[in-house]
């Protein structure tokens, strides 16, 4: 046996006790202790280190490799040695596994090399060197250990050992280790020694001769990296866990999908399956390799790969917002006042209930989770997010006389409906008493600090704090909401020039879905929502999911398919283009973290005439996984594209399919039964939302649309269509599209597309105030001069397009601010954003705003600084010639 120092260039093959279950993609540090047998190793090792002449603890750290390299059949290993007060050295400690050598000699080279490593430890005093306490800790990446204290609490496994005082113990994570797993472990090291004290020339390590020997230029492992061969074993847990059956049900054949698989849980098996295995896994790896031996096989094969973590912002200070949260954000300036983005949730209580427990609950939450205490404001470049302090969590108690359903109604209603203030708060709760055992709960949270993933989660630790099952210090997530927005920007940085080249042809060219056969007689724009619920009946779900087996495709992408063929009868078209939302959280970091992920991407799929609808499901498919692959793309971005190229209208946001697969929301508060209402905003988000979401009872579908656009006849007689076209196609796939639906049922409309919430474009026309002179030329020579430089082009016509000009959200954001400082003028930014020209802007402007006291002043400054710039360039040609 020899060891030196750690060298990052010569990396041993890292070792940990092979863990009894998956790794969990984020760690919890949750720790538990064994007790060992003090006296027996200390009789051990002071015997050893008589007998040998060398150090206790070189005899330990021996012991602790060779049992290691036992187990995992490998005769070098990384072991992390220390003191337990000092600084940690890695060891690269080599076992031979075929030698006779005197273990004499071992153990001799084996102190000395230990020792120089030890004394020399950087900032290492006498104290933190004392030779009797030891601590061996192992099972993490080489690279983290340099120059680095060790914390006990963040390793696998810490073995410490003390012969003078006869103590041990063995501290160890308890979600990866099973407490007689440990103590066997323990008494193997306990074996090695009494080994050493039989026979000096006995080989530390006794390896199987028979075994294979590992490849010489195999890759160093990453850390904690099960050996091959147990991927499918571990793979197997990690998905019993995920898909919530049992082990029992799964073996190699078995199909990720037909089990009851879909995308957010191909994302969690991804996070989990990579933190465990040490490699990169994507969802499209999942849907490219459904079945458990093919996955395990991609993964023994896949190269080492270490996920980056997520750091910590900066604190304090205000900080831009995420991606996800700008898209929010923008809707919010296109339609100020409305509450399509509040997230309601209403329950009835029946039973005990006590108010001033569920408002600590309430204060804790907010408290432990830093996305709930985030407060939206605008600057000058652009909105910014602060955190504020915690404290308490805005909650009403009310008491209503008496059972007044009326009344009751009305303040749910007024809670559900009321926007938030987003400099204020980004969370609400009501608690109305009706009767000592009569009451109802309210509570809303915005959706720019809360995605539905997050949902279920805070639900189920309100109910804990509430019933005293959990304690504030202890659990706290470790990555915050800031945290991942600082982070993803930069990762956004490095992938959006590439993202862009894939999506920008889909985008900029995507047609709208002509639902004109939808439009009510009198349509008009306006976000008044309207709501019709259905539900698929479970004999033709378990078809949905009989075919989804068949042909490799999930739930999702065949009620995706169906819904394709329903546009394409309602439309004519063969172009389609849907939007969909994915969940965004692709670290393992994310799974538990609370805020808003979600990403809206684009579903564009061609469909041929005579098409049989399993080809048409075949092409959702490859549509599907591509959008997985890309989704980081922001709407934001996507939306400037097809501005910025003159394509009218936004497909992505016209139409909306998708199917929530997110954990159910269930209160629980001990003494009352919680009854969930449904409950919904006035205010539609989208033009035609349609969302299929599973529940206790079964699948239920919600059409939600614009309620002065779409009709709502229309649209009931456009979900029976649905649910007979998904009928027809799941039982005879070859159908082609003239079979769908009975013939003529529904016709395809004449006349062009209707763009859902497209305003009037500002066009001039011969009865508008000509801008030849006066107040209005003065407005427009200040606006295109302000355009110009924020733009950074020479000059801006009146008619001229924002976005075609390079124009975006932080640039208007940039020009609306310096409107209000240089002219005192306020403008929403909806104006700019909707109707993006200086002509528009400025018959906005003259509409509201009868006093512009600056705006002169600004004009002589404007045309003195041309004239000057004129002079230069006149002074220039003239020093050329």
């Amino acid at each position: 046996m020899s060891a030196s120092p750690f060298r990052p260039g010569q990396p041993a093959a890292h070792a940990t006790l092979p863990p009894d279950r998956p790794r969990p993609p984020v760690p919890q540090f949750r720790r538990a202790t064994v007790s060992v047998d003090g006296a027996a190793f200390a009789e051990c090792l002071t015997e050893v280190s008589a007998r040998y002449g060398v150090e206790p603890q070189t005899a330990a750290v021996a012991a602790v490799a060779a049992a290691l390299a036992a187990r995992h059949r490998r005769g070098r290993t990384a072991l992390a040695v220390g003191t337990v007060l000092g600084p940690a050295r890695l060891l690269d400690v080599e076992v031979d596994p075929g030698g006779r050598a005197a273990a004499t000699v071992t153990l001799g080279r084996l102190d000395a090399e230990l020792e120089t490593a030890l004394d020399s430890d950087p900032g290492a005093g006498s104290g933190s060197v004392g030779r009797s306490g030891v601590a061996v800790l192992f099972g993490r990446p080489a690279e983290e250990w340099q120059g680095i204290e060790p914390q006990l609490a963040d390793r696998d496994l810490v073995l410490g050992l003390d012969p003078d005082r006869k103590e041990a113990g063995c501290e160890f994570d308890r979600d990866l280790y099973d407490p007689a797993s440990v103590t066997a472990f323990c008494e193997d090291v306990r074996q090695v020694l009494t080994a050493l004290l039989e026979s000096p020339d006995l080989p530390v390590l006794d390896i199987d001769e028979e075994a294979d020997p590992e490849p010489a230029q195999a890759a160093p492992a990453a850390p904690g990296t099960p050996e091959p061969g147990t991927a499918a074993r571990l793979l197997t847990d990690i998905w019993a866990e995920v898909l919530d059956v049992s082990p029992a049900e799964i073996d190699a054949g078995s199909d990720f999908f037909a089990l009851g698989g879909h995308s957010l849980l191909a994302a969690r098996v991804a996070m989990r399956a990579g933190t465990v295995f040490g490699v990169e896994i994507t969802v499209e790896d999942v849907f490219h390799h459904p079945t458990l031996s093919a996955l395990a096989d991609w993964i023994d094969r896949a190269a080492p790969s270490t996920v980056r973590p997520i750091p910590t912002a900066p604190a304090g200070g205000a900080h831009p917002l995420s991606s996800a949260q700008t898209g929010i954000w923008l809707a919010e300036q296109l339609n100020p006042g409305a509450a399509q983005y509040n997230f309601p949730l209403y329950w009835r209580l029946r039973g005990t209930v006590d108010p001033d427990a569920l408002r600590r609950a309430l204060d804790t939450l907010v408290r432990r989770h830093e996305a709930l205490r985030l407060r939206i404001t605008e600057s000058d470049a652009g909105p910014v997010q602060t955190l504020a302090p915690a404290s308490a969590a805005p909650f009403e108690t009310v008491e209503l006389p008496g059972p007044d359903e009326a009344a009751l109604a009305a303040l749910v209603d007024r809670t559900v409906n009321a926007p938030f203030d987003l400099a204020e708060s980004t969370l609400r709760a009501v608690l109305v008493r009706l009767a000592d055992d009569d009451w109802a709960f309210v509570l809303v949270v915005h959706h720019i600090v809360c995605d539905q993933w997050s949902l279920a989660g805070l639900v189920d630790e309100l109910g804990a704090l509430y019933a005293g099952r959990a304690t504030a210090p202890d659990d706290r997530p470790r990555t915050g909401y800031l945290d991942y927005a600082a982070w993803h920007r930069g990762v956004l940085a490095e992938r959006l020039p590439a993202l862009q080249d894939h999506w920008r042809e889909s985008v900029v060219g995507a047609p709208e879905v002509d639902l004109t056969a939808l439009h009510r007689t009198d349509a008009g724009p306006g976000l008044r929502s309207g709501c019709h619920r259905f539900g698929i009946p479970a004999g033709l779900l378990g078809e949905v999911e009989a075919l989804g087996r068949r042909s490799g495709t999930t739930p999702f992408m065949v009620l995706y398919a169906a819904f394709l063929g329903l546009l394409h009868r309602y439309s004519g078209g063969h172009d389609l283009t849907v939007g969909t939302s994915v969940a965004g959280r692709n670290h393992p970091q994310l799974e538990t973290t609370v805020g808003s992920f979600v990403n809206l991407v684009q579903l564009r799929t061609g469909l041929a005439a005579g098409l049989p609808f399993r080809e048409l499901l075949d092409r959702a498919r490859a549509t599907v996984i591509d959008a997985y692959a890309h989704q980081d793309y922001p709407l934001e971005t996507a939306l400037r594209e097809r501005r910025a190229h003159g394509a009218p209208g936004s497909p992505l946001t016209s139409v909306i399919f998708e199917l929530l697969n997110v954990d159910p929301v269930r209160l629980t508060l001990p003494g009352a039964e919680a009854e969930e209402v449904p409950v919904r905003v006035r205010s539609a988000k989208f033009g035609l939302m349609v969302t299929m979401e599973s529940t206790s009872s079964g699948t239920i579908g919600n059409v939600e649309y614009q309620a002065d656009r779409y009709d709502a006849a229309r649209v009931a007689r456009f979900v029976e269509h649905y649910l007979s076209l998904l009928a027809a196609v799941v039982r005879d796939p070859e159908l082609r599209a003239d079979g769908w639906l009975p013939a003529g049922e529904p016709a395809a409309p004449d006349g062009a597309a209707v763009a859902p919430g497209a305003g009037p474009r500002h066009e001039r026309t011969a009865t508008d105030p000509t801008p030849a002179s006066g107040r209005r030329a003065a407005l427009e020579t200040v606006l295109a001069d302000i355009w110009a430089d924020e733009l950074g082009v020479d000059a801006v016509g009146a008619d001229q397009d924002f976005f075609a000009l390079g124009g975006y959200s932080l640039t208007a954001t940039r020009i609306v601010a310096r409107l209000r400082r240089e002219l005192s003028v306020t403008v929403p930014l909806r104006v700019l954003l909707v109707d993006g020209t200086v002509a528009a802007l400025a018959a906005h402007i003259e509409a509201h705003e009868p006093d512009l006291p600056g705006l002169y002043r600004t004009v002589r400054v404007i045309r003195l600084a041309r004239a000057d710039e004129h002079r230069q360039r006149q002074t220039a040609d003239q020093e050329r010639s």
